[in-house]
């Protein structure tokens, strides 16, 4: 009988054993759908750009505001009030597939005591029902509002991007300008605003293939920067406007770095890495400039060959990125400028002053830390006073 009871503990043992395993098993394919490709399942991830100026700008519904010389500015009215303000509101755009995911940037020009507030909403894609207006930045001088709205039972804000929990089918964004100088001619304006919205499709992405020959190589002479110059008590976090600041350079408009860096810092949120700021700054600047998401190797090879380098938004864990000069990060921005003839990208990478110039980061490993982490990128286009 005691023979009889342990076969019975055995055969037990074994049992929950090998329904542990399944679980595990059966828990794995649950959180990873495409199975050991992490990308797998970017093949299905579609983004749509839509740029607002001139026209457009002048489409939607102004009050107190008008386009004036290609930009939005503050109108002549309310001379007599403080802070005079305005208010630009985009006509509804139907988006050409449900989105997830709404991505915004904006090319702003505040002059002392003045700023701009951006706020979006968006359209259920199944009960027509519409957001509320939800707040996603600021730029310039503007008053803090306590009571500004930043999630609601479908989505919320991650301090510079929408992520809705059901897709949306349309979107408005609503730009308000405020000045608090008595000189009626000091206007915010604001000359370029831009939207990619995310979703996914059964189709695929829509990509057009690379006509780059297969040993296709280039290396843009973007000067290298490295954050640890800086002061010691932000030079761990300062990549992205150290990645900026030599993109700019590039374009040929030299900065500080540290002065870059307290430009973009954002106070509501307390750190330099926030996106959006970042491409504001470059506007302001003179730049035209603007947030991106990029899918593939091939799209980013092909913004090479246009001479655009690429501010790359990272993130992986130990192990998933052995070519780079850091074993894990939450959050970084490199700058890739060029690639070899074999595909690597050629970076420069702040977060090392001995190997950042012109690092090579292999494809696939910057590829899952990249694509993985959404594809986001800064692209900088030339400045006003620059051929480059």
């Amino acid at each position: 009988m005691n023979v009889n009871r342990s076969w019975l503990i055995a055969f037990a043992l074994v049992f929950a054993l090998l329904g542990a395993v399944l679980l595990s098993l059966s828990l794995q394919r649950e959180d990873n759908p495409a199975g050991t490709n992490p990308l797998a399942s970017l093949a299905n991830a579609i983004d749509h750009f839509d740029e607002f100026r001139d026209a457009r700008l002048a489409a939607g519904t102004l009050r107190n505001v008008v386009l004036r010389d290609g930009r939005l500015v503050l109108g002549a009215e309310q001379q007599d009030r403080f802070p005079r303000t305005g208010r630009w509101t985009s006509e509804p755009v139907v988006a050409e597939f449900p989105f997830t995911e709404l991505l915004p940037s904006w090319n702003p020009n505040c002059p002392p005591d003045t700023g701009l507030t951006m706020h979006v909403r968006v359209r259920d894609a199944r009960d027509g029902e519409w957001s509320p207006w939800l707040y996603l930045g600021q730029w310039g001088r503007t008053r803090h509002d306590p009571t500004r709205v930043v999630e609601y039972h479908d989505g919320q804000v991650e301090i510079d991007v929408l992520v809705l929990r059901r897709p949306a089918g349309a979107y408005q964004v609503r730009v308000d300008f405020e000045s608090y100088s008595f000189d009626p001619s000091a206007t915010p304006a604001l000359r370029k605003l831009a939207v990619v919205y995310s979703g996914q499709t059964t189709e695929g992405a829509r990509r057009s293939p690379t006509t780059l020959p297969a040993n296709w190589a280039r290396d843009l002479p973007v000067p290298f920067f490295a954050q640890g110059d800086s002061h010691p008590a932000v030079k761990s976090e300062i990549c992205s406007p150290t990645s900026l600041a030599m993109v700019l350079a590039y374009r040929g408009v030299r900065v500080d770095v540290l002065q870059n860096a307290l430009a973009v810092y954002d106070r509501e949120y307390d750190l330099f890495g926030n996106w959006g700021r970042a491409v504001a700054r470059a506007g302001e600047l003179g730049c035209d400039a603007h947030l991106a998401r990029i899918r593939s190797m091939d799209e980013a090879k092909r913004r090479i060959a246009e001479g655009q380098p690429i501010i790359a938004s990272i993130r992986f864990k130990k192990g998933e990125f052995p070519s780079h000069v850091m074993s894990e990060t939450d959050g970084h921005l490199i700058v890739i400028r060029g690639f070899t003839p074999e595909g690597d990208a050629i970076v420069n990478d702040p977060a090392s002053k001995q190997r950042g110039n012109g690092v090579v980061y292999r494809a696939d490993e910057l590829a899952r830390a990249w694509f993985g982490a959404g594809g986001v990128a800064y692209l900088v286009g030339k400045s006003e006073s620059s051929s480059r």
